[in-house]
């Protein structure tokens, strides 16, 4: 599916930019921190714990980054037995609108928990254990990708309402 198929406002399809960019970005640093990790560990017989600290923090933000784009392309996993129980077209735009409607609710309870969890652990000052790196760095990567998600899917639902009231472009 076209990063674009689903990306309707420009504000969305410059996201799906930077959060592409942000994954390769993310990616190849980590790719190459496990590398050194591995060179270091069993070719120098010398463990250096920081690296796997900074690879487990970039494989956090890996993984949010990843789950805004992914919801942003509208390529998440979905269901499709209902495709076959469901044959009207008009009653298909009904079930995908309550479905993302269903996930924006579970996406927005989670991003309150996640700020919370950000704002306690930035309120503490905890730092990571080798590289003393304030904690709010790892956290950060979860509520950024929480408010990502919710963002797509505030579009996704608003687009999928319309769809259903026939007031919009037609649901993909």
């Amino acid at each position: 599916m076209s990063d674009r198929a689903n990306a309707e406002t420009a504000a969305e399809r410059w996201l799906l930019v930077v959060l592409k960019g942000a994954m390769v970005f993310f990616g190849l640093s980590l790719a190459l921190l496990i590398l050194a990790t591995v060179i270091m560990r069993y070719g120098m017989s010398n463990p250096f714990l920081a690296i796997e600290e900074a690879a487990a923090l970039l494989g956090i933000w890996l993984y949010f980054m990843s789950g805004a784009y992914v919801t942003g392309t509208r390529a998440h996993i979905c269901g499709g037995a209902l495709d076959l129980i469901v044959t009207r077209e008009r009653h298909r735009r009904y079930v995908r609108f309550m479905g993302s409607a269903v996930c924006l609710f579970v996406a927005s309870v989670a991003f309150y928990y996640a700020w919370q969890y950000g704002w306690f652990t930035m309120e503490k000052g905890r730092k990571s254990t080798y590289l003393q790196w304030p904690r709010m760095l790892w956290v950060a990567g979860m509520v950024a990708g929480f408010a990502l998600i919710v963002f797509f899917l505030m579009m996704q639902t608003i687009r999928d309402f319309r769809s259903c009231r026939g007031t919009g472009k037609e649901a993909v």
